[in-house]
């Protein structure tokens, strides 16, 4: 025991200079941007702003009402994980007082799943967990600004919060939906109420669109009038952790679907297709309907051409929750990550630590052991991170049915 704490505290203390940052979505002039967690007094609430840092330079994430995108960071000091939010406003350079609404949260294991302390010491490297969420089809399109932020599992209680340049394509959105979506949370800042300490975090209010990667007996449920013990939030919903039985009632479905414009630039966007015998090969974006994010730099303005895209709705799958509430339960599987039912976009593989999957033709395929004495990294990614001897190497596998 004391061993362990003495590794994880060794982590944290080698590590105090390579804090994390968003990678994708692309943020605000990164050059610029420092890897530290915002001031404990909210000076720099939101976004890190102040000290010559604003909302400008970097690139545009141009994003398609309904599309499906991709949360992923930079650095290593990952403090044991924690809970994460994808949130919205329609500022463009917004300010302490901006409406933030949520689009998607993950409770537990953000920005690293089973991670007790930090993953190493640079703050160059890139994170090997990756969090597929999806833009809601019914919200209005525009510009508009795209932040996350994070509450740390172990350390000092902070909130770490960076953002970017967003435009929103497509059309049929409307401002009362984007309204009813739940407030940002905002804790350990400004003399708001701290998290505690050791626990994977549930929101009070986490939305439909949720990841829940939270442990038995570890989990604290936060809101604005700060955090306690156990699981009291009562939504069962979610997604992605433990196989089991239960008697949870949340159900329904977990991300939006629909259609919209994708925003292009002068060659068209590689999608991924199924050729015989299940092989994932690369083809112009004519043949397919995936999105691909395309981001523009920030000052310029890039010509657009329109394409139409359709996200498939993940099937439901059932749960461990107690309560009643929206989102998807948790799904089976020997490692407690396995997935089921619809998938996007083709060929994503869903590591499992021992095993894994891939999405194959708009379904998850069925759960496939790696060989002997290797492992890979957990989470989702459109490759595969094999460890072989103590390194990882990428590998780019593709599944045949």
């Amino acid at each position: 025991m004391f061993y362990a704490k003495t590794a994880v505290a060794a982590g944290l203390i080698a590590s105090v200079n390579a804090h994390m940052k968003m990678k994708t979505p692309a943020p605000f002039d990164p050059s610029a941007l420092n890897n530290s967690p915002l001031d404990a007094s909210g000076s720099d609430f939101p976004c890190k702003f102040g000290n010559g840092y604003s909302a400008t330079g970097g690139e545009t994430n141009s994003y398609a009402l309904g599309s499906q995108q991709t949360l992923s960071f930079v650095g290593q000091a990952t403090h044991g994980g924690g809970s994460c939010q994808v949130a919205i406003t329609y500022d463009e350079a917004p300010t302490k007082d901006s409406v933030w609404k949520v689009i998607h949260s993950i409770e537990g294991g953000c920005p690293a799943k089973n991670t007790a302390g930090n993953m190493g010491d640079s703050a160059d490297a890139d994170d090997p967990f990756t969090y597929p969420y999806s833009i809601p089809t019914d919200i209005p399109a525009g510009k508009a600004t795209i932040a996350f932020t994070w509450f740390n599992k172990v350390g000092n209680r902070e909130m770490y919060m960076n953002c970017g340049a967003l435009e929103l394509t497509g059309t049929g959105g409307d401002k009362s939906n984007f309204d009813k979506l739940p407030d940002m949370l905002v804790l350990n800042i400004g003399g708001k109420p701290s998290t505690l300490e050791g626990f994977d975090y549930k929101y009070e209010n986490a939305g439909s669109s949720v990841e829940d990667n939270t442990s038995a007996g570890t989990v604290a449920t936060c809101g604005t009038s700060g955090c306690t013990q156990g699981d009291t939030a009562g939504s069962g919903s979610g997604s992605g952790s433990d196989s089991g039985s239960g008697s949870g009632s949340g159900s329904g479905s977990g991300s939006d679907s629909g259609s919209g414009s994708a925003d292009t630039t002068t060659a068209a966007a590689p999608t991924t297709t199924a050729a015989a015998g299940g092989v994932f090969i690369t083809q112009p974006a004519g043949g397919g309907s995936d999105t691909t994010p395309t981001t523009t730099p920030a000052a310029t303005t890039a010509a657009a051409t329109p394409t139409t895209t359709a996200v498939a709705e993940p099937a439901p799958t059932t749960g461990s929750g107690s309560g009643s509430g929206s989102g998807s339960g948790s799904s089976s599987g020997s490692s407690g990550s396995a997935m089921s039912g619809a998938c996007s976009p083709e060929g994503t593989f869903n590591c499992m630590g021992s095993s894994y999957q891939q999405c194959a033709s708009g379904q998850w395929s069925v759960t496939m052991a790696l060989a002997a004495g290797t492992t890979c990294s957990g989470g989702q990614g459109l490759s595969l991170n094999i460890a072989a001897s103590g390194k990882f190497r990428r590998s780019g596998r593709a599944f045949r049915a």
